[in-house]
């Protein structure tokens, strides 16, 4: 009887050591995951930008239409990380949206200040960044429905 009860503990001991390394790796995986979609959002809006740019030579735009599409390309960079971060089947999404959008947003902020010598003012730039969460988690939110439904499309066609 005591040498089952050994192995028993050991073998749940053994568990418990299995499921928290993986645990690990999963969160660090899920960091990663989000850092790698701030980087591919960053550089879709330095693609958006400098194409904007060639096309303003040519067309001469208002304020209130740079301003639009700035918007646009910030809302497509966003999604596109929140995209390149996400996985199939994988909840969470609304909160790893909400992450890509406020790193994104924050490193865009921090840019943005270096480029003109200034320090950030986080009051004038809260916007900006509820912006950033907000679009992220509705993204985060959509994709992941959109993702466990093509995953249960897949599990009943086989």
């Amino acid at each position: 009887m005591e040498n089952q009860s050994f192995a028993s503990n050991r073998s749940v001991g053994s568990f418990k050591r299995t499921t928290r390394r993986s645990a690990r790796k999963t969160e660090r995986s899920a960091i990663f995951a989000v850092l790698r979609g701030v980087l591919v959002a960053a550089a879709i809006t330095i693609i958006g930008v400098a194409v904007f740019a060639l096309i303003l030579n040519w067309w001469n735009a208002s304020d209130r239409a740079i301003t639009a599409v700035n918007q646009v390309v910030k809302f497509v960079s966003i999604l596109a990380g929140v995209t390149t971060a996400m996985h199939a089947g994988e909840s969470g999404g609304a909160m790893r949206g909400a992450c890509v959008g406020l790193l994104y947003m924050a490193l865009g902020i921090a840019c943005y200040a270096l480029m003109m010598g200034q320090s950030p003012q986080w009051t004038a730039y809260l916007a900006d960044l509820g912006m950033g969460v907000a679009a992220g988690g509705l993204f985060g939110m959509i994709l992941t429905t959109r993702k466990n439904g093509e995953a249960d499309m897949a599990k009943n066609a086989v």
